[in-house]
């Protein structure tokens, strides 16, 4: 072989085998500085030149380049130990522009072998003076080379001007051969200009109590503002004097401006501050007050009747230290689900419901109305979730059904399953379902890696905590009417206390012991008020401590609340207000998992004038 005039000699000659060329492999890579290597595990060669990689084995007419599948005509193999390779392949392979010599009966290759010059910017739209501009050199030589020296035109770090501006670079290898330029166009923005803060206040003088109209006019030569920041903007004051609002915006580019205006508030008032918040507070949003005042109120009365509905409330041990079966037992008929843990594992796990029927027919699972939320470390998120998507799924329940052939198992809920939870994540569950017929069912927690159906015959089922409750319970779809007037006076509904809301019984399956559900949480609560007044306010009061839950009021579910929680008895949560007549309201709910019970509902007459 010639190489630019200088002869190269091979181990074999170019040598044609059914019409396809071949050419000795380890001396063409070296004459386009390139490099060959065997694994004498695989028995795969790997030629690599440049970016570009080959892969291929003796006898085989599959390849890959660049990791792509591909197939060539012939195959390579091996001529007194020397691999010989199809020029037509090697010379696709990497770039070679390939003619024959009929004349001579020679081949021909060319390629450039000029290093290619390339790189990055930064930022394509920087501002005049005030972006800093880096530039990555991404240049390669496409034999390998090493490139040894770059030239540059217009790579500023800053610009100073705006306008279009043409950055160019051209490098040279160790060859001493350089590479064609390579541009790229960087437009340069006018400064960057800070944003301008404003607002009004629909006026400058209020009485105590007044609602207060805020206006932001806060503009961007981008528009580009990032955040709003208001100090002491509050939506009506209850002391007289003076009050300075202040506003502080920020646009993209950490630009900031901020203003500030002063009303004045008269010694007059219009409401007082329980009163504005019961007008003002929006549903789903929340208020404070005294909450020690509410117990002082008269208690509202109800009856009590109890549906049936079984419960399984697989809620201890609550948090997972072990891999086990948590909960048992054999039900049929309308069955709703609460499983409540959090992971205290060193490592994930998923958690599993596994039905079993021992009948010697076929029986079918309905699934129905669910609510899932987490894996997630903040319980009063999880226990928000949980319930609000377990309410709205019980508005429109998209149903679907499982068959259990006899004497198999099968697993319900596989979206629960499914998502491992961390050590640390708590993982909530309500489900309602139908079976057809008394079926055998599993709670069971193991390491995520695992099979859960392998796992399960060395699994045995673990104690109570001796603190949370499990067990399986009737009756618990729980209705309360309440037909006296409702809203004309202050007045609260105790709920969830173990006393007055007593708890359901049942049984723990795996012991035989009888338990009562304290709190009564996985207990489905409608309350029927009948006769409530004109402009009263239906307000959550948590008694127990921190409260995040959701309750369905006349078929719109409410969280406690949109965007927070109920930290503490003085944080009031606001669920329904009536209009100008009488109405009849139903609430519905189930105590939320992870949340402090009692809760009280209060019913506040709000100002008409």
């Amino acid at each position: 072989m010639r190489h630019n005039d200088v002869s190269v000699k091979a181990p074999q000659p170019l040598t044609q085998v059914k019409g396809v060329t071949y050419v000795a492999a380890r001396t063409f890579m070296n004459e386009i500085y390139g490099t060959i290597a065997y694994d004498s595990k695989s028995k795969k060669y790997t030629l690599t030149s440049g970016d570009n990689v080959l892969q291929l084995a003796a006898n085989k007419s599959a390849y890959t380049l660049n990791g792509a599948s591909k197939s060539m005509t012939g195959a390579p193999y091996v001529l007194k130990g020397t691999l010989m390779l199809p020029v037509r392949i090697a010379a696709q392979s990497f770039g070679l522009t390939m003619k024959t010599l009929p004349e001579t009966q020679q081949i021909e290759l060319t390629w450039s072998n000029a290093p290619i010059a390339r790189f990055s910017v930064s930022d394509l739209n920087p501002y005049a003076q005030q972006t800093q501009v880096h530039y990555v050199n991404e240049s390669y030589h496409p034999s390998g080379l090493a490139i040894v020296e770059e030239r540059w035109e217009n790579n500023n770090e800053v610009f100073d001007q705006p306008g279009s501006y043409v950055v160019t670079l051209w490098v040279k290898d160790v060859s001493g051969r350089w590479s064609e330029p390579y541009s790229v166009t960087v437009t340069v923005k006018p400064a960057n200009q800070p944003p301008v803060a404003s607002f009004t206040t629909d006026k400058s003088t209020y009485k105590m109590g007044e609602f207060i109209t805020y206006t932001d006019y806060s503009t961007d030569d981008e528009n580009r503002i990032a955040s709003r920041v208001w100090t002491n903007a509050q939506r009506g004051f209850f002391e007289p004097g003076e009050q300075t609002v202040t506003l502080k915006v920020t646009d993209a580019l950490g630009e900031t401006d901020e203003v500030t205006k002063t009303i004045t508030i008269l010694d007059e008032t219009l409401y007082t501050k329980e009163e504005f918040d019961l007008l003002y507070t929006e549903v789903g949003e929340k208020f404070e007050m005294n909450g020690s005042s509410v117990l002082q109120w008269p208690t509202m009365s109800y009856n009590i009747n109890d549906r049936e509905q079984t419960l399984i409330r697989a809620n201890s041990p609550e948090t997972i230290r072990e891999e086990g079966i948590y909960y048992e037992d054999i039900v049929s008929g309308d069955v709703r689900f609460l499983l409540h843990n959090q992971n205290g594992r060193s490592k994930p796990v998923k958690i599993y419901v596994i039905l079993t029927n021992n009948n010697a027919e076929s029986a079918t699972v309905r699934m129905g109305a669910k609510g899932m939320a987490g894996p997630n470390p903040i319980v009063s998120t999880v226990g928000r979730a949980v319930t609000g998507r377990f309410l709205e799924s019980l508005l429109a329940p998209q149903y679907s059904y499982v068959q259990i052939p006899a004497g198999e198992s099968r697993m319900i809920f596989q979206e629960y399953s499914d998502k491992p939870v961390k050590p640390g994540d708590v993982y909530s569950m309500f489900a309602d379902v139908w079976m057809s017929t008394a079926l055998d069912f599993k709670v069971v927690v193991v390491d995520a890696e695992r099979d859960v159906i392998s796992a399960l015959p060395s699994l045995s089922i673990l104690a109570s905590d001796g603190q949370h409750v499990r067990g399986t319970f009737d009756n618990a779809n729980r209705i309360m009417y309440v037909n006296q007037m409702v809203g004309d006076v202050k007045s609260r509904m105790v709920l969830a206390d173990n006393v007055i809301d007593t708890r359901i019984s049942g049984i723990d399956k795996t012991i035989g012991n009888p338990v009562l559900n304290a709190g009564n949480y996985g207990v489905l609560y409608t309350i029927q008020l009948n006769n409530v007044q004109p402009h009263t306010a239906i307000v959550l009061s948590p008694r127990g401590g921190h409260y995040a839950g959701a309750f369905t009021v006349n078929g719109q579910v409410v969280y406690t609340t949109n965007t927070s929680i109920l930290r503490n008895t003085n944080e009031l949560g606001m669920l329904y207000k009536t209009g100008d007549t009488a109405e009849s309201v139903s609430i519905t709910f189930t105590p939320a998992n992870g949340s402090m019970l009692p809760i009280n509902l209060l019913f506040m007459p709000m100002p008409t004038h």
